[in-house]
């Protein structure tokens, strides 16, 4: 296989994707990608012990299903580096990772605690956790090479539609930022697109035993890097089959050679996956241990799971925590349903060109197939980069789709500078604010500036709005001056405490919304935080809340001080909002709560909410009832502590159910006089004898239990 000089637009190309993927392999902190911890693992076994994993035998989980070629490239390329880490290696946890995971932001996306050691220089063994980053980013300029050569087969005749193909691989954002992580899916993208390039040579210029044997190394390397890859022997057959003016028995000669020296390469891996687990695959251990299920059925997956498919496609970093604005994933279908309309504008015939791109559709085709097999199959099945082996496929497609629209140079030249600059603000706008350290300057602001022993000042900012509802978030900013870091994290709190004392709703995470961590503070840097903080659906109106401020650890709250050295407390308020009812509500505190589609409960209204142990509460609940009410139900209305113990309790039969109308239903509950002091969350819930509780519906119909909860109220001692 011979081709032309790289042109400059293409290396252009090369460097802009080299320069952006290593730029985040920086950037971007160890192990935040998908399974990159996993992945690690692998290689640190290889590195270590000299052995592959087993499948469920590991201590910490790895990737121990795929076959080994990513992992054996990145242990020979880091295993000179003196690195302290086992197969075992587990990272610190951020516990509130994930927090709103769908929405677009900088809220907690980070999944764990990161400290200097993993900055440059790299020290105590991170180093050899970055070179595997290293080891892809050369596999995805690869990879987009190999697009380009793709494309500059079919179409020699237009020299920009292949630089263009290749920059619409090297300019996704998602394939950038799995170039930068530890994974074998961009070594499958550039296994699956040599693969197809092969057999469109052959499909084209016709059999030799060079191209059997270049089929055939080609198979078997793709066989040891992920087993989806072998997929692509139909890919390989069918090149065989289209093969111009050639007889049968040629071409079933330079199949066995071909499917022969793959069986070389790789049948050892089928081999062992057979003894150690009864299946050549080792997909029923992978089921068995990743909570797999059977196909059959779940055809409700597909329609779920296709719009996270598309988005982790494009660009969804981290575990998926990182998304771009819905609009940015339809400007991509726009664009690629606008590319693919280019086949409707009738051209001359090219049987050349057919025969090849025909290859490619069948490849994008059969790929789908399997992701969607996936799906049926994993949970986590809907994830974009399954698709990168027939990625560059399509993306030839695509570009030629365009070129019939406009001429090949415009279509290169959209392309690259349009994807180009979708890619920078993907990354710098989405990705970069999410993983790094906040901004940082300034002064604090002129106000109350309290201190939080010998850790931080903090000066209030804003809580906003001054006036909300329940179900409603509430906004709270602050300033913070760090001192000096922490052995440990800390954490900061939110606390919303009503009129009563009562504890409304609270938010914890550590500072920066996870990404300054008092661990690797920057002292005498200022840095602003806003908190968003939910208020609970059920929360009781109308009423004042007090937001306070706290720092504490496992040993507890850092206590606080004025600007005169003064002892405040271990939290400081710094501001009221007031919690208003609906307008025009027909009945106290408005819910709709669905218990069944039988009746749903539409208010409440709870009198007092501070009492005396041994004391009496009244609990009005206000129901309406449907036509589906199959008979007549019982309410259990009981005040309970976090560990399910009831302090007080009024069960019985429920009101004079009737059809549509709201009707009251009066409890009166006695705190048991033993309630320790504190504050007691109500639990409301309908049931019978014969069918026990019903289920709390959630608007799509999805049960998710089987009882409200309500208040709280607060208990104090007796007297």
């Amino acid at each position: 296989m011979s081709l032309p000089p790289l042109p400059r637009p293409l290396k252009l190309i090369l460097a802009a994707f080299l320069l952006l993927a290593g730029a985040v392999s920086v950037i971007n902190p160890l192990f935040e990608s998908t399974d990159e911890i996993r992945h690690y693992r692998y290689v640190r076994h290889l590195i270590t012990q000299h052995t592959l994993p087993v499948q469920g035998a590991e201590e910490a989980r790895s990737q121990s299903h795929h076959p080994p070629l990513y992992y054996a490239l990145s242990a020979l390329a880091s295993a000179a580096v003196p690195c302290p880490h086992t197969a075992e290696y587990r990272q610190p946890p951020n516990p509130f990772w994930g927090y709103r995971n769908w929405a677009v932001g900088v809220d907690n996306k980070l999944q764990y605690l990161h400290l200097a050691d993993e900055r440059f220089p790299y020290r105590h063994g991170y180093l050899a956790a970055m070179i595997p980053r290293w080891v892809n980013v050369l596999l995805g300029a690869i990879t987009v090479w190999l697009t380009w050569a793709l494309a500059r087969r079919l179409r020699p005749d237009a020299p920009p539609l292949a630089w263009g193909a290749a920059a619409l691989v090297a300019f996704t954002p998602q394939f950038i930022y799995l170039s930068a992580a530890m994974t074998n899916d961009i070594l499958a993208a550039a296994m699956g697109t040599a693969v197809v390039l092969q057999s469109v040579i052959v499909c084209q210029d016709g059999l030799s035993r060079r191209a059997a044997l270049r089929l055939g190394l080609l198979y078997g390397l793709a066989l040891l890097t992920k087993l989806h890859l072998a997929a692509l022997g139909a890919i390989l057959l069918l090149a065989i089959a289209r093969t111009p003016a050639t007889r049968r028995r040629e071409k079933l000669a330079t199949a066995g050679i071909a499917l022969g020296i793959a069986a070389l390469l790789a049948g050892w891996w089928f081999v062992r996956n057979w003894r150690l687990y009864g299946d050549p695959t080792g997909l029923t251990m992978v089921n068995q241990l990743w909570a797999g299920r059977s196909a059959a059925g779940n055809w409700w997956a597909l329609w779920q799971g296709w719009p996270y498919l598309w988005s982790s496609l494009w660009g969804r970093f981290g575990y998926g925590q990182i998304p771009l604005p819905r609009s940015l994933y339809l400007g991509w279908l726009l664009f690629t349903v606008l590319g693919l309309g280019g086949y409707l504008r009738p051209r001359p015939a090219c049987p050349r060109l057919a025969r090849g791109a025909a290859l490619l559709g069948v490849t994008v085709l059969l790929f789908v197939l399997i992701v969607a097999y996936y799906i049926l199959i994993q949970p986590a099945g809907a994830m974009g980069r399954f698709l990168f082996p027939a990625w560059p496929s399509f993306a030839v497609l695509l570009a030629h789709g365009w070129a019939r629209l406009v001429s090949p140079k415009s279509a290169a030249l959209g392309l690259s500078w349009g994807l180009g600059g979708l890619a920078v603000v993907a990354l710098g706008g989405y990705l970069l604010p999410a993983v790094t350290y906040p901004p940082t300057g300034g002064t604090l602001p002129a106000g109350a500036v309290v201190q939080y022993g010998d850790v931080a000042r903090m000066a209030a900012i804003t809580v906003a709005p001054s006036q909300l509802h329940p179900g409603e978030p509430l906004f709270v900013t602050v300033a913070w001056l760090p001192l000096r870091q922490t052995p440990g994290p800390l954490t900061v709190y939110i606390h919303l405490t009503d009129e009563a004392g009562v504890l409304v709703a609270q938010r914890d995470t550590w500072p920066g919304l996870g990404r300054a961590p008092t661990t690797a503070w920057h002292p005498g840097r200022v840095f602003r935080d806003t908190y968003r903080v939910d208020l609970p659906e059920t929360a009781y109106t109308p009423d004042t809340l007090s937001v306070q401020v706290g720092l504490y650890d496992e040993t507890g709250r850092q206590p606080v001080y004025d600007q005169d050295a003064r002892l405040l407390g271990d939290g400081v308020t710094v501001g009221t909002a007031t919690l208003l009812p609906p307008e025009n509500a027909p009945v106290p505190n408005p819910l709709h709560e669905n218990f069944n589609n039988e009746v749903t409960l539409v208010g409440y209204h709870i009198e007092p909410r501070v009492l005396t142990a041994g004391s009496t509460l009244t609990l009005t609940l206000y129901w309406q009832a449907t036509p589906q009410r199959r008979q007549d139900y019982f309410v259990f209305a009981q005040v309970l502590d976090a560990q399910w113990h009831v302090w007080g309790s009024k069960d019985g039969p429920g009101p004079a159910w009737g059809h549509g109308e709201i009707v009251r239903d009066v409890r009166r509950i006695t705190i048991i006089p033993q309630t320790p002091p504190g504050s007691y969350p109500i639990q409301v819930g309908v049931f019978s004898a014969p069918t026990g509780r019903l289920s709390l519906l959630a608007p799509d119909g999805r049960p998710l239990d089987d009882h409200v909860t309500l208040g709280p109220v607060r208990v104090l001692a007796a007297k």
